[in-house]
């Protein structure tokens, strides 16, 4: 059973391109080898995804991996049919954070599902509550199909748009380790 770090992999834009109606999803690239999302476990049931691991490693054609993250634990199939995917070339993929709702998505994004908003410790201070700019950046790939670069850039939107901050306002919408709080919850 192999379980990987999220720095010991890189996130990619992957398409199937068998299906009658391709669509780009986010898939992983691992020692040459693209993977699909196959299921997602909470970080205490960790127990339940090593036994799937398990079950599905018996069978030696196909290739999984189990990817530690930030609140969850992910296991991964290696598909042949997968293609690394550029949305840069694709226009309607560069319209996709154009034609967001910025406020309904800031609704979903303090809505059950959403992002963790709780108070935050950085050295001595704690700053309530906010967001960290990584766990954004990953929920909105998630919820929109988006690259990492496109989250960025929506998250910098929502900023340019007055509806989110750094707690100090002294960043722009980074992915790291950033605290940003919506104005609605100051």
């Amino acid at each position: 059973m192999l379980l990987l770090k999220k720095d010991q992999v890189q996130f990619q834009d992957v398409i199937n391109p068998d299906l009658e109606q391709p669509t780009p999803v986010i898939g992983i690239f691992y020692q040459n080898k693209l993977f699909k999302h196959l299921k997602s476990f909470p970080k205490d049931k960790l127990e339940s995804a090593q036994q799937l691991m398990r079950q599905l490693s018996l069978d030696p054609k196909e290739a999984f991996l189990m990817l530690e993250e930030t609140e969850q634990y992910t296991i991964w199939c290696q598909d042949a049919k997968l293609k690394s995917y550029d949305s840069s070339k694709d226009s309607k993929a560069n319209d996709r954070t154009s034609e967001i709702d910025l406020k309904e998505l800031v609704r979903e994004m303090r809505d059950i599902g959403g992002i963790k908003i709780k108070d935050r410790r950085y050295r001595l201070t704690v700053y309530p509550r906010c967001l960290v700019g990584s766990e954004a950046t990953t929920w909105l790939v998630r919820k929109f199909f988006i690259s990492e670069a496109e989250a960025v850039k929506l998250g910098q939107k929502l900023i340019d748009s007055k509806l989110l901050h750094h707690v100090t306002d002294s960043h722009p919408f980074e992915d790291g380790f950033f605290f940003y709080r919506f104005y609605w919850d100051e």
